[in-house]
């Protein structure tokens, strides 16, 4: 069965919409009213919400050494009670004119110093609706796993990026979804790939 929202963009009347702040993040704060589900108008409210390009996401997997590779970098935006490095996939905004092949294979080799062979699109989601928008798009890319230099971090000083390497065997990674992994964009990847990664994996083997 196909889902088909009640509502379309249409159905929102956005009365005024100002930025009020501009930075890593642009905030606005925007007053709008929404259709309600028995067809009236709602209350005009106000909300505040972050805004920032959409995302790609690269799931780095080598399917003949059956390898899953993953970054280890600082975010600032973490409970005090929990270590602020992170355990994540390969991501970028996308910049004006760039595709997504062109993001992934970017930020592939800035984050995790790898060239990308092959892409497959996994999925797209939005990670906060209420009150961030942004759209990210995955997809798994497909790597030469011996080549990964483990011993040199990676990533951008303009970009005050410090990366770590970590390499894990198929069978080793999934289990610390359980707990060690807690960023949003690497659960669906890892969740996506328990799903899906015995067809990807005999996909590329066999050159499709």
């Amino acid at each position: 069965m196909k889902y088909i929202p009640t509502y379309q963009q249409s159905d929102v009347d956005i009365e005024k919409d100002e930025v009020v702040y501009d930075g890593f993040f642009k905030m606005h704060k925007r007053v709008l009213r929404h259709r309600k589900f028995n067809g009236e108008w709602s209350e005009t409210m106000t909300r505040e919400m972050m805004v920032r390009a959409d995302a790609i996401c690269v799931l780095l997997f080598d399917p003949k050494l059956d390898k899953l590779l993953l970054i280890e970098q600082f975010r600032p935006c973490l409970p005090e009670h929990e270590s602020p490095w992170l355990l994540e996939l390969v991501a970028g905004m996308v910049e004006p004119g760039e595709s997504d092949e062109e993001v992934a294979r970017r930020e592939s080799f800035e984050e995790a110093g790898v060239e990308v062979k092959r892409l497959e699109y996994m999925m797209r989601f939005v990670p906060s609706p209420g009150g961030l928008v942004e759209h990210l798009r995955m997809y798994a890319g497909e790597i030469d796993a011996s080549k990964v230099d483990l011993e040199t971090t990676q990533g951008l000083d303009e970009e005050h990026e410090d990366i770590k390497l970590h390499l894990f065997d198929v069978d080793d990674v999934l289990p610390l979804l359980e707990q060690e992994i807690v960023n949003a964009s690497a659960i669906l990847g890892l969740q996506w790939f328990a799903l899906n990664g015995h067809k990807l994996k005999q996909t590329w083997l066999n050159g499709n």
